[in-house]
C-alpha cells in the first residue's frame, strides 16, 4: 500500500518538485533556530542532515527530527554549514539552507568618555557579550583591549591631529572563525590640551641657611618630569639659593638683595611650559621661649598632692608662674599650687572633674604649656558612705572585663598609669591547645579567657577589634578556622595597625571567611572577588563617607555626606588582593597564612583613593600597597578612633574626644602612626572617660557577654574553661564567636529609636532578649557555687536592709544607687520570705538596673 502511495504521489506531483526549506539565517555558537520544511509531495515528511550527517554532530550542529538546528559550540570552518530536509519518500527530493555560524554577538551601548583629545587616550566600553576574543575598533583600526567583565572592556590608542573635530566610529569585533561586530557607537576627537604646570607652594618666606620642598604637578602630558632653576639658573647657585632635581630648596647663607627670589618648574616635556613660586629670604628670628610641664597628665584623688616640673628653653630666665584653670596658684574648689609647682586636689572632686594646670614662662608670657588633672574619688576619705570605688571601678570596667574586689583595690593602691604600664606587659593568655579542640570547647574557653585571663586589657582590646574585624563561626565552622583570628586580634591589640591589617589579610580564616583565597584577575572562568575589599575599606579602615578629623562627616552643599569612594575604587581595590591562595595551593589549609600565586594576580595599573598603584607590581606589593594606601588615608585615624571609644567607654564620644584620640592614632608622639598602645592608653585617661559624673549621654549599654562576665566578677566569681554556656548567650543574640554578619552582632551606627545618640548594643536589646539576660543574671544569683562566688558578705547584713543595699551598691554601682532605686529594692526585699532570698533579690533587681546594664 505504501509503495502504491508513492507511485501515486511521483505521478500527480510536478517533475520538477523540491522541497523547499524556511528560517535560514545567521546564528550565533550555542544558539538554536527552528527551520521548516514546505514538501509539494503527498507523503510530506522529510530526514534532516547538517552537512551531510544524519541529524548532525558536535562539530557543524545538529538538527532534531522536527528542524530545530543547534549551532555549535565552536565556529565550523568556514563558519557556514548546510542543513538540509529530504523527503522520506523520494531522496532525489530535497531542500537546503546555509547557516552562518558566527562568533557570540557583542553588543556596545556606550563609550566612556564621549571624546578624547588627541594624542594617546584610553576608553572603557559597555555592553555584552564580551570575551578575551573581543577587539575594539577605532575607525576600522584594532585597538589593544583589554577584557574587564562580559559587559566591559578598556581600550588604549592613539587620536591624530587630522582627527580633530571629526566621530570616529568605535566598535567591537568578536574575533575568530565568524567575527561578529556591533552597530558603531561614534568617539568625538578634540583638540589636544596643552601641557600644564603648577608648583606647590606658590611662595614661602624661609630663613638663611634652611630648607623648603617645593612639588610640581604636570597635566596633559605623560611625562612628569621638570627642571628646576633659581633666578633663573639651573639648580641655583650659593648667592639666590640651590635646588635640587627633586624640587628641595636650599637657602644660601646670608639674605640676597633683593631679598626675593624666583623658584621655576619647566616642563621636560615642553620647555614653553612651566610655573614659578616667589621665595622671600630673610635672617632668622631668635629662637621662641618654650615650655613644657610634666607629667602631662595625672589622675589623683581628693587632697592628694602631685609635684608639676616646668622645663624652659631658649632662655636664661627659667622661671614660671603656675595657674589652675586660669586662676593664679588656683583654689580650694579646683586645687591649689605653690610657686614650685607643687599641686594640692580639693578636698571633693570638682565638677567637672577635670582641671588644667599651667605653667607660664615669666621671660615671654606668651609661652606656656599646661597639664591635666583627674580629680577622682570620695569627697573625704574615711567618712560617711560616698563612692571611694567610683573611679577605680569607672576605670576597671572600660578597660577589663569588669572590676573584681581585688582588682578596685590594687588600681586605688597604684593608680591608673601604673595598672596600664603592669597590663601592657602582662604576657598574653592564649586558648591551649586549639588543634585538638571542638569548635564547642573553643567557644567556652574564650568566655572563661574573657573572664579570667590576666590580661585584661589586652582581652578587652581585642574584643573590642572583634567587632571591627570581623570572622564567624557561621561560617568558619572548625576551630582552626577560628582560633588563629583571635590569636591575631590577641598578638597585635598593643601593637601597630597596620601590622594587624597586615596579618588579618593574608591570614587564611579571613580568606575563608571574605574569600579572598583564590581572588584572581578577570578570565572567561571569572574575576576578582570584590568580599574582602569591600569590607576592608567599609569596616576595618576608612569607612563610607569623608570624615573630619573630629568623626564628624563631610557634607555637600545639600547637607549630604560626601561619599569617600564608589564602585570602582572597589573594583580596582579587588584587582590589587588577587593572588592569594591557600598554603600549598591546597583547597583548604589553616595552618598558617595565605601564600602569593603571581599567575594568578592581576599586574595591571590601579588608582583609587587618591592612590596609584604602577602596572607590573606583584601580588605582595600591590597588597602592601593597597593596606599602606587605606592606613594612611585622613579617614582612618578618626574612623578606628571611634570605634574603639565606643566599645571601650562611650557610645556618643564629643567631637573633642574623637579628634583627641585620632591624633594620637596619627602620631603617638614619637612620629609612629596607629600605634593601638598608645591609642588604648589615650582613650582610658582621657578627661572625658574619667569624668565620673554621668551625663545623659555618656557611657554605653554592657553587651550580654560583658554584662554577664562583669557581674560574675564584680562578685568575685568566674566562668570556668568547661562552663558549656554558649547556649545561654545564644539566647541572648550574642553566641560567642558566632556574629551573624561582618557587622558583628550589631551595627557600630545603630541608633537608640526616636532619640539622636548611638547605642550599638541597643540593637540586640530587645524586650525578648533583655528577658532572657534577666534570667541568665538571675541563675547566677541562684546558682553561685557554679561560678565560684561566695556571697557570705551579704548573707551576714541580710537582716539589715539598709546595710544589705548598701553593701550590693558598694559591689555593683560603687555607691551610686540613687534613692528612688534603693526603696523600690527596699520593697522588694520585704516581700521576700526568707534571708537567701532577700539577697538575691537585692543583687539580681540592681545587676538589671540600668545602673549595672551600662557602662557609665
Amino acid at each position: 500500500m505504501t509503495r502504491l502511495l508513492v507511485l501515486l504521489a511521483a505521478l500527480l506531483a510536478p517533475a520538477a518538485a523540491q522541497i523547499t526549506v524556511y528560517s535560514a539565517a545567521n546564528l550565533a555558537v550555542g544558539q538554536n533556530r527552528q527551520l521548516t520544511a514546505y514538501v509539494p509531495l503527498v507523503v510530506n515528511t522529510v530526514n534532516w542532515s547538517v552537512n551531510g550527517v544524519p541529524g548532525g554532530n558536535s562539530t557543524y550542529g545538529t538538527v532534531s527530527a522536527t528542524g530545530l538546528y543547534n549551532a555549535p559550540a565552536v565556529v565550523p570552518m568556514n563558519n557556514a554549514v548546510a542543513v538540509r530536509a529530504t523527503s522520506t519518500a523520494d531522496a532525489t527530493k530535497f531542500g537546503q539552507v546555509i547557516m552562518t555560524v558566527t562568533q557570540p554577538v557583542p553588543e556596545l551601548w556606550s563609550v566612556y568618555p564621549t571624546s578624547v583629545p588627541a594624542g594617546s587616550f584610553t576608553i572603557t566600553l559597555n555592553g555584552a557579550n564580551y570575551s578575551a576574543a573581543s577587539v575594539v575598533n577605532f575607525g576600522g583600526t584594532p585597538l589593544t583591549t583589554t577584557l574587564l567583565s562580559a559587559t566591559g572592556l578598556r581600550a588604549t590608542g592613539v587620536a591624530t591631529a587630522a582627527q580633530v573635530g571629526t566621530l570616529v566610529p568605535i566598535t567591537v569585533t568578536n574575533t575568530g572563525l565568524g567575527p561578529v561586530t556591533t552597530a558603531a557607537v561614534n568617539l568625538k576627537i578634540t583638540v589636544a590640551n596643552p601641557v600644564g604646570v603648577t608648583i606647590s607652594p606658590s611662595s614661602a618666606t624661609i630663613s638663611t641657611g634652611a630648607t623648603r620642598q617645593f612639588t610640581s604637578t604636570i597635566t596633559n602630558s605623560s611625562n612628569t618630569a621638570v627642571t628646576w632653576s633659581v633666578n633663573g639658573i639651573a639648580g641655583g647657585n650659593a648667592t639666590v639659593g640651590t635646588i635640587s632635581p627633586a624640587g628641595l630648596y636650599t637657602a644660601p647663607a646670608a639674605v640676597p638683595s633683593p631679598a626675593a627670589v624666583t623658584v621655576r618648574a619647566t616642563s621636560a616635556a615642553d620647555a614653553t611650559a612651566g610655573a614659578s613660586a616667589t621665595v622671600t629670604l630673610q635672617t632668622p628670628p631668635p629662637p621662641a621661649v618654650t615650655v613644657s610641664v610634666s607629667p602631662a597628665s595625672i589622675t589623683i584623688a581628693p587632697s592628694v598632692s602631685q609635684q608639676f616640673m616646668a622645663t624652659v628653653t631658649n632662655t636664661q630666665n627659667t622661671a614660671v608662674t603656675w595657674s589652675v584653670n586660669g586662676i593664679a596658684g588656683g583654689n580650694s574648689t579646683i586645687g591649689s599650687i605653690s610657686v614650685t609647682g607643687l599641686f594640692l586636689a580639693p578636698a571633693a572632686a570638682p565638677v567637672p572633674s577635670s582641671v588644667t594646670v599651667r605653667a607660664t614662662s615669666v621671660a615671654s608670657a606668651a609661652a606656656s604649656a599646661t597639664a591635666i588633672a583627674n580629680i577622682v574619688g570620695p569627697p573625704n576619705p574615711g567618712t560617711g558612705q560616698g563612692t571611694p570605688n567610683l573611679g577605680a571601678g569607672r576605670f576597671l570596667e572600660q578597660a577589663s572585663f569588669g572590676p573584681t574586689p581585688a582588682s578596685i583595690a590594687h588600681v586605688k593602691q597604684v593608680g591608673y598609669d601604673a595598672w596600664l604600664t603592669a597590663q601592657f606587659s602582662t604576657p598574653e593568655t592564649l586558648i591551649t591547645n586549639p588543634a585538638a579542640q571542638s569548635s564547642a570547647t573553643v567557644q567556652d574557653q574564650y568566655i572563661n579567657r574573657l573572664a579570667a585571663a590576666p590580661d585584661q586589657l589586652r582581652q578587652r582590646v581585642a574584643f573590642a577589634l572583634s567587632q571591627i574585624i570581623v570572622i564567624s563561626m557561621n561560617k568558619n565552622i572548625y576551630n582552626d578556622e577560628i582560633v588563629p583570628y583571635l590569636q591575631i586580634l590577641s598578638r597585635n591589640a598593643f601593637g601597630s595597625y597596620r601590622t594587624l591589617l597586615g596579618e588579618i589579610t593574608v591570614s587564611s580564616q579571613m580568606g575563608k571567611y571574605l574569600d579572598l583565597a583564590k581572588s584572581a584577575k578577570p578570565s572567561p572562568a571569572g574575576g576578582a572577588n570584590e568580599n574582602y575589599a569591600r569590607e576592608l575599606t567599609q569596616l576595618f579602615t576608612v569607612g563610607l563617607y569623608q570624615l573630619n578629623q573630629d568623626g564628624s562627616t563631610v557634607l555637600d552643599a545639600q547637607n549630604k555626606p560626601v561619599p569617600l569612594y564608589n564602585q570602582t575604587a572597589i573594583q580596582q581595590i579587588a584587582l590589587a588582593l588577587t593572588g592569594w591562595i591557600y598554603k600549598g595551593n591546597a583547597w583548604e589549609d589553616f595552618s598558617g597564612p595565605m601564600t602569593p600565586l603571581d599567575t594568578n594576580h592581576d599586574f595591571t595599573g590601579k588608582s583609587f583613593l587618591g592612590c596609584t598603584l604602577a602596572a607590573g607590581q606583584n601580588t605582595v606589593t600591590d597588597t602592601n600597597a593597597v593596606l599602606d594606601c587605606l592606613f594612611n588615608h585622613p579617614n582612618s585615624a578618626p574612623f578606628i578612633a571611634t570605634r574603639l571609644i565606643r566599645s571601650l567607654v562611650t557610645s556618643n564620644p564629643s567631637p573633642g574626644y574623637i579628634q583627641r584620640i585620632a591624633a594620637v592614632f596619627a602620631n603617638n608622639g614619637s612620629g609612629v602612626r596607629g600605634d593601638l598602645k598608645a591609642v588604648v592608653k589615650a582613650i582610658l585617661l582621657d578627661s572625658e572617660a574619667r569624668n565620673d559624673t554621668a551625663t545623659p549621654t555618656s557611657g554605653r549599654l554592657k553587651d550580654p557577654i560583658f554584662h554577664t562576665i562583669s557581674f560574675i566578677r564584680s562578685l568575685g566569681g568566674t566562668i570556668g574553661p568547661a562552663a558549656g554556656l554558649s547556649w545561654n548567650y545564644s539566647q541572648m543574640a550574642e553566641t560567642p564567636l558566632t556574629p551573624p554578619s561582618v557587622f558583628s552582632f550589631y551595627s557600630p551606627l545603630y541608633r537608640i529609636p526616636r532619640t539622636p545618640n548611638v547605642g550599638p548594643e541597643f540593637q540586640i536589646y530587645t524586650p525578648t532578649e533583655s528577658v532572657l539576660r534577666g534570667n541568665f543574671l538571675w541563675y547566677v544569683v541562684s546558682q553561685p557555687n557554679q561560678f565560684g562566688i561566695d556571697l557570705s558578705q551579704f548573707l551576714n547584713v541580710v537582716g539589715n536592709t539598709p546595710a544589705l543595699i548598701d553593701a550590693v551598691d558598694q559591689t555593683l554601682l560603687y555607691g551610686r544607687m540613687p534613692q528612688g532605686v534603693r526603696q523600690s529594692i527596699a520593697t522588694a526585699i520585704a516581700a521576700q520570705s526568707d534571708n537567701n532570698g532577700k539577697m538575691q533579690t537585692a543583687l539580681y533587681l540592681a545587676a538589671l538596673s540600668g545602673y549595672h546594664a551600662i557602662q557609665y
